[in-house]
């Protein structure tokens, strides 16, 4: 059995939606945990800020303008360890810089002491907080965010790196996992295999376990061992019915034998006659009925098929109707390749073989012609220059009790019905096609079709 591949199995799709919510859940802690920093971070350095502004503030209140100046100069004169960089700008009413290391004011309102974060001239973020002080005087402080951004890159970097390895162990606990499940439905998909093969007998390993694979296979083996059991008891059944009906038939024409024996009527006779042939056409109908219903039964059955060479048994059927055909003032042609082999059962091909021929045989009037070829595959062919086989009737001839006009001979119908059941039985297909004129019964291998 193909297996379908990774989007259309079940268990790929398992796996690959585990990975998709391992992946989903990552990125989600990830937004998370970066929403948590940058907003402790955000309030870290406001805190710094605040606290830089008002120190600065107190300082223009009780030293002025100059010590202000100084002091921001102080300020910009140190280095800080953690690589962060302070920003100060301080300007009078008519916009003129007193101090600091900005050239412009940014879009920062000093009126409502508003603090968020602007832009510097080269594009980087500071986190930055205006005032103004007395008259028209505006000072703004302001921090660089490198050690914010740093964080957040190494925190990305850190969770792209957990998110790969997350990805790689739910790929690998997801494959062994559906490995392990693809291989118990597998077992229990090769069982059904196994029955449609002809191993009656099989059953789905697992049963044993208690999870819902092992009550599939528990409830798969018990569902088979009532099949099993049907299937016994419809062989005992029909073997039953056959031998109950034709037990008294038999008796009763052996009685109406015994009575021609004893008569010498000539009209008791030919209606005793009559009724022995209304018997043997009764018993045959039975035999046929049940045939068709015991083939039908063991389709996909094993038991009792062996190696057949199906060129022995069309060289005896083609002697038998070839001498039949001379009789009948019937052309019969034979093609039949050497050692064909098929396993079956030697009977039941026999009588395919007869039934169709059979039915040629009866449709073709005298003078007509017959064919039977043989060839590997295997491939047989039964074609007739008869009066042919209409085709909205085509498919109906295969059913039971269909007899056409114009057929030589009586019958009840189930020839062709019962050669169908055989040749599925034995993985065949039998179709019939337009001769034309006439009609040819195919019977190939069901994968040729």
């Amino acid at each position: 059995m193909a297996r379908p591949d990774l989007f259309r199995s079940v268990f790929g799709r398992v796996m690959l939606s585990s990975l998709f919510v391992s992946l989903l859940s990552t990125l989600a802690l990830f937004l998370v945990v970066r929403n948590i920093v940058a907003t402790d971070g955000r309030a870290m350095l406001a805190h710094e800020v605040d606290t830089d502004l008002a120190g600065l503030a107190d300082i223009h209140v009780s030293g002025g303008a100059d010590e202000l100046r100084a002091r921001i100069a102080d300020r910009l004169a140190v280095e800080r360890e953690d690589g962060e960089r302070g920003w100060y700008l301080l300007i009078d009413g008519g916009g003129r810089r007193l101090a600091g290391n900005l050239d412009r004011w940014p879009a920062i309102a000093p009126e409502v002491s508003e603090a968020r974060f602007v832009a510097l001239p080269n594009g980087e973020p500071m986190f930055a907080r205006a005032t103004r002080l007395d008259g028209d005087t505006r000072l703004l402080v302001g921090r660089s965010n490198y050690r914010g951004q740093a964080l957040l890159a190494r925190l990305a970097i850190a969770f792209a790196g957990a998110g790969a390895l997350i990805a790689l162990l739910s790929l690998a606990a997801g494959h062994f996992a559906a490995r392990r499940l693809r291989r118990r439905v597998e077992a229990v998909n090769a069982t059904f295999d196994a029955i449609r093969a002809g191993r009656i007998t099989a059953r789905a390993p697992g049963a044993g376990s208690s999870d819902e694979l092992a009550e599939l296979a528990a409830n798969t083996n018990a569902m088979l061992d009532q099949v099993e059991r049907l299937i016994e008891a419809q062989r005992a059944v029909s073997d039953q019915t056959a031998h109950e009906i034709r037990t008294p038939l038999m008796h009763l024409d052996t009685r109406i034998l015994k009575a021609m024996h004893g008569t010498q009527d000539e009209a008791l006779l030919r209606t005793l006659e009559q009724s022995r042939a209304e018997i043997r056409s009764v018993v045959r109908l039975l035999d046929s009925l049940l045939d068709i219903a015991g083939t039908q039964a063991m389709r996909g059955d094993l038991r009792g098929l062996v190696d057949t060479n199906l060129s022995d048994i069309a060289d005896n059927l083609a002697d038998l109707y070839g001498a039949s055909a001379e009789e009948l003032g019937i052309g019969f042609h034979a093609r039949i390749a050497p050692d064909v082999t098929l396993r079956a059962d030697p009977m039941q091909m026999t009588r395919l073989l007869s039934n169709l021929l059979d039915n040629a045989f009866k449709y073709v009037p005298s003078g007509g012609t017959v064919s039977l070829t043989l060839s590997a595959g295997p491939h047989i062919v039964v074609q007739d220059d008869g009066p042919g086989i209409p085709h909205t009737d085509r498919d109906r001839v295969f059913e039971r009790y269909v007899r056409l006009d114009g057929a030589q001979g009586g019958g009840h119908g189930l020839g062709l019905s019962l050669a169908r059941a055989i040749a599925q039985r034995h993985d065949l297909s039998l179709h019939v096609e337009d001769a034309a004129p006439g009609a040819r019964f195919v019977v190939q291998p069901e994968d040729d079709r």
